[in-house]
């Protein structure tokens, strides 16, 4: 008698999400300086999960209280940083 197959596995979706720090604040997904999701932002960690899942590049950005936002990366502790500007 043949054996059986095994299904095959789904991939983990949270596989390293418990890395990323939720700090409170909301971000959104950046291309070219517009917002590639609509609303008012996801926290850090499913902002890192859909720019990763984006065929092309995309950024992150915090939103600011005031609404505007501020480009930054997540560093390899899971914390945003956010962009310096380049002094003159």
């Amino acid at each position: 008698m043949a054996e059986k197959k095994k299904n095959a596995k789904m991939a983990n979706r949270n596989v390293g999400v418990e890395s990323i720090k939720d700090d409170g604040d909301k971000y959104v997904v950046v291309r070219d300086g517009l917002r590639v999701y609509g609303g008012n932002g996801v926290v850090l960690a499913e902002a890192v999960r859909l720019a990763t899942s984006l065929v092309a590049g995309a950024g992150i950005s915090r939103v600011d209280a005031d609404g505007s936002l501020t480009q930054g990366t997540v560093n390899g502790t899971g914390e945003f940083i956010a962009y310096e500007p380049v002094a003159a």
